[in-house]
């Protein structure tokens, strides 16, 4: 485990000097954890972090919100601050990593902006950043304008996926590129809110696929919960999915 931690380290410190960035941006999702980065933030200093939840109706919900915060790769406590991160969250779904040249306070009011969804003249939190959510995000539920939201802020974007391997996503940053304030919140047709639930909904039927097929990885048993949802949804159906993803499995696995 540990030589995979390292890996993907090197792969961060690697890519960030390829760019000819002296720092790392890490996104922390704080929600319903035992630990809480707040208090070694706290303790280091010139360490600049902000609460994604800063401003809004969560606002006082600070141990339970996401953390944006900027490491320094030249100052050998970030880099061991970025080593503990990495190590303590191995295995959770809680952070996101971006290699971005772009200000500390504009990326903070970008991805806070960003964090925030509108459907049906009601408003919500949009959970980008739960890495179990953001790829999907980006591959097939928000329209290239939404998309850009997230891309247009960092050069590159990276989290572990279901099988704790990194994963990677090119970013679209330009240093000449104009940022408007504030941002408005991501606006959700009915099929794209439809769609971000069925995201959740395809996790509650990963064990079952695992189930069934025992030789495939938690991202291929995601893929196929995933697409299993969206086509009940397509159908209409509105029974119990677990028994509908059980149905469904064993047919296939039968033909």
């Amino acid at each position: 485990m540990q030589k995979l931690h390292s890996h993907w380290i090197e792969q961060i410190k690697s890519l960030c000097a390829s760019a000819n960035v002296g720092h790392v941006d890490l996104v922390v999702d704080q929600a319903a954890w035992d630990l809480s980065v707040l208090p070694a933030l706290r303790s280091m200093t010139n360490t600049p972090w902000f609460s994604l939840f800063d401003g809004t109706p969560e606002e006082s919900l600070l141990e339970q919100a996401p953390i944006l915060m900027r490491l320094s790769l030249d100052k050998w406590q970030h880099e061991a601050w970025l080593e503990e991160v990495v190590e303590q969250l191995w295995g959770l779904p809680r952070l996101l990593v971006l290699i971005s040249p772009m200000p500390f306070d504009a990326l903070a009011k970008s991805l806070q902006a960003s964090s925030q969804l509108e459907w049906g003249g009601q408003t919500g939190l949009l959970r980008f950043y739960d890495p179990r959510v953001l790829p999907e995000l980006l591959e097939s539920v928000l329209t290239a304008e939404q998309k850009e939201r997230f891309l247009s802020v960092a050069l590159l974007w990276s989290w572990l996926d279901r099988d704790q391997q990194p994963a990677w996503q090119s970013g679209t940053y330009r240093s000449n590129q104009v940022f408007l304030e504030p941002l408005h919140p991501v606006s959700l047709t009915d099929a794209q809110f439809d769609q971000l639930g069925s995201i959740g909904d395809a996790h509650t039927l990963l064990g079952i696929a695992k189930t069934q097929f025992s030789d495939i990885s938690d991202e291929q048993g995601f893929a196929l919960c995933y697409r299993l949802v969206l086509q009940a949804s397509k159908e209409n159906y509105f029974g119990d999915l677990h028994a509908y993803a059980r149905f469904n499995f064993e047919k296939n696995q039968g033909k």
